[in-house]
């Protein structure tokens, strides 16, 4: 077996569901290629692969834009391809489920077809920040299964098609208008000179090359896409991310134990996540009893 997974990642979160991916594929003796998407990715042959994947946040419950742009160029296959969806989201919702409609649509004009899907929580880069408490938790979860989910489909064929709410895709759709006024609003970036120390992070790590330094001075495009890699990984805090200020994270989580207050947030979809965490956590257990070896 040969996969391919093209993914996106804003600050991180997919990349690391990707890599687990990646590592569970090789080491039952199958082939697996990761492929970053940015504004530079071209084509790929897919030819020489029996799966295909793509691996992405969730943005206002839509696969990003970088994500269905790039699965426009890919050429339509003469023999059905599967494929597979990678979520990654920040709270355990069953709209989730939905942000790949638009992105299945166009793969299916290509002969690509998806045939299962697997859906990770992990820390928000917006909105707020969670506790590094529950940032540990959720990558400790998402690890386990990431492998389990990879042993399944690649290894042992078993397909997942979690639950998708019927009514919500008109919903869906109309949050698309998020992608549009990313661009918009990434044009209002701003950063503060006097605590910027000019490391270039950020003109560097910017997946659409949105950000550049010129005569001394920052200047950002109309191709924000809302990743939120530049401010979210800023050394020194100097940003300010347009109308969605209110809503920056700045500073990489630690995901490892670290002593910490009362978790503020304690209330945000509190019945969600504990459904989440106790399906998930049962299931890992599960197999770990099976197996009587801890799952990496």
């Amino acid at each position: 077996m040969k996969v391919i997974i093209f993914c996106f990642s804003g600050t991180g979160n997919t990349e690391r569901i990707t890599q687990e991916w990646v590592s569970e594929i090789l080491a039952n003796g199958h082939e697996a290629d990761i492929i970053k998407l940015d504004k530079d990715t071209q084509p790929v042959d897919l030819s020489a692969y029996d799966r295909v994947g793509f691996a992405y946040p969730v943005h206002a419950f839509n696969a990003p834009e970088p994500v269905w742009r790039y699965a426009k160029t890919l050429a339509e296959q003469p023999e059905s391809k599967p494929a597979f969806f990678l979520m990654v989201s920040g709270e355990p919702l069953n709209m989730n489920h939905r942000s790949g409609d638009k992105l299945a649509r166009i793969l299916k004009r290509k002969n690509i077809h998806v045939e299962s899907a697997y859906h990770y929580v992990m820390p928000y880069n917006m909105i707020f920040r969670h506790s590094e408490a529950k940032a540990l938790r959720m990558w400790t979860v998402g690890q386990k299964l990431a492998h389990m989910d990879a042993k399944d489909y690649i290894v042992n064929g078993v397909t997942n098609k979690p639950r998708r709410p019927v009514l919500m895709g008109w919903f869906i759709g109309i949050l698309r208008i998020e992608q549009w006024f990313s661009g918009w609003n990434g044009r209002m970036f701003k950063i503060d000179t006097k605590k910027c120390v000019r490391c270039m992070k950020c003109v560097n790590a910017c997946p659409m090359g949105n950000i550049k330094y010129e005569d001394g001075k920052f200047k950002f495009g109309k191709d924000c896409v809302c990743c939120t890699r530049c401010s979210f990984n800023c050394p020194v805090d100097a940003f300010s991310i347009g109308l969605l200020n209110a809503w920056r994270v700045n500073k990489p989580y630690a995901f490892a134990p670290v002593e910490e207050g009362k978790e503020k947030h304690a209330h945000y979809c509190r019945r969600a996540y504990k459904k989440y965490f106790a399906n998930a956590e049962a299931r890992i257990a599960a197999a770990e009893t099976h197996s009587e070896e801890p799952i990496n």
